[in-house]
This record gives structure tokens, C-alpha cells and sequence, in this order.
């Protein structure tokens, strides 16, 4: 089972000897959410072993990375953050690596709400059929639900369904605000659209 990588990964705070290589099934698999601080800890029992991260593949570390004492952090992270990582062990005198502890991380993304209104509020008149739909980007599941400011019930004609908001007859007594909040495994967001009808002059 995957877990989410908080901002600093106290579950890899790896104390072991450097007489063996971890295997395959010490791989440890986190989620990490993009556009936020990550950062990965290696550390050893003695203060003369050096620590350091490494990508499997020799590749170069992700942009916007550092580290030092075996404390990785990339900030903010990235899509190229993805991938197979290893801490190694440094002994003073020795020329050779003990690989302590391997990662693979995932990005995955948070929710992004954006509006469509059909047709375009400035041409909603009172009796018209009107949807909102809710746009989310990001990772996939979602799970989208709507409800009105204020934890308002919806009027009794209005419905959801899916991304959308349904009026099929509008009228003054829908002015309002309403609020589609959208969630997946990386987090959720809200948005606010607001029914309002102008003032005949």
C-alpha cells in the first residue's frame, strides 16, 4: 500500500548495520503531492558515516533538490521527482557503498476547480434552463459534490448530477452561492459560483 509523503519522511529515519545491502523487498513506495516540499532522511547510528541519496538509474537528481547529512529535500516538487531512489552509506577509509534503504516515489496531483456555465450568466434570463458544470483537474479518482453557501440545502429543483449543476427553470429565489468541492487521494479545493441576476434599469 502506497502512503503520502509528508513534508519530512520521518518513516525513513533507517538505522541499520552497513555489513549487508538492503534487497528488493525493502523498497519502500510514497505518494507525494505536487508543488509542495518534500524530503527524504537517511540517517545513520555513527556521526563518522556519510550518507547520500542517488537516483537507481544514475540519473541526475530531481530539479530544485538539495541535500546534505543524507537529508534530501526538493522544493517545490516536480513531475521529474518521480522515480527509483537509494540512500548509500559512505564508511571513513573505505571505497565501497552500502545502499541503505530504497524509495520509489509517485507525484500525484491535487484537485483544480475551474467553471463552465451554459449559457453564459450574462445572457441568463429568469426561466431558462441553466448548468454549471465543475472542471476538475488532476489525478484521477474524483469524488465532486455541490451544496449551497452556508451549508444551505440546494432549492428542491436543483439537481446534481455528476460534475453539473442542473436548474432546469431558473428564477430569482436560485440567487445564491454555490459551492462544488472536489477531492482525490493528493487532497481537496472548493469554488464558489454565484447566481445573480442584473437589475432592470
Amino acid at each position: 500500500m502506497r502512503k503520502v509523503l509528508a513534508v519530512i519522511l520521518v518513516g525513513l529515519l533507517v538505522r541499520r548495520s552497513l555489513g549487508r545491502t538492503v534487497g528488493e523487498d525493502a523498497v519502500h513506495r510514497y505518494d507525494v503531492i505536487f508543488g509542495t516540499k518534500n524530503e527524504l532522511l537517511c540517517d545513520e547510528p555513527s556521526a563518522e558515516i556519510r550518507t547520500e541519496w542517488r537516483r537507481t538509474d544514475g540519473s541526475d537528481l530531481p530539479s530544485g533538490s538539495t541535500q546534505h547529512n543524507g537529508l534530501l529535500a526538493i522544493e517545490p516538487t516536480g513531475y521529474d521527482a518521480e522515480g527509483h531512489y537509494e540512500c548509500v552509506a559512505h564508511a571513513p577509509g573505505s571505497t565501497t557503498q552500502t545502499v541503505v534503504v530504497r524509495v520509489v516515489l509517485k507525484v500525484i496531483v491535487p484537485p483544480r476547480i475551474t467553471f463552465s456555465l451554459s449559457p453564459p450568466m450574462s445572457k441568463v434570463r429568469p426561466g431558462d434552463k441553466v448548468a454549471i458544470m465543475c472542471n476538475v483537474s488532476g489525478d484521477q479518482p474524483f469524488l465532486v459534490s455541490w451544496h449551497k453557501a452556508n451549508s444551505e440545502s440546494l432549492p428542491a429543483r436543483v439537481t446534481v448530477n455528476g460534475q453539473y449543476l442542473e436548474f432546469p427553470w431558473i428564477s430569482k429565489e436560485d440567487e445564491g452561492r454555490y459551492i462544488c468541492r472536489a477531492s482525490n487521494r493528493a487532497g481537496n479545493a472548493t469554488r464558489t459560483a454565484e447566481i445573480r441576476f442584473r437589475s432592470k434599469i
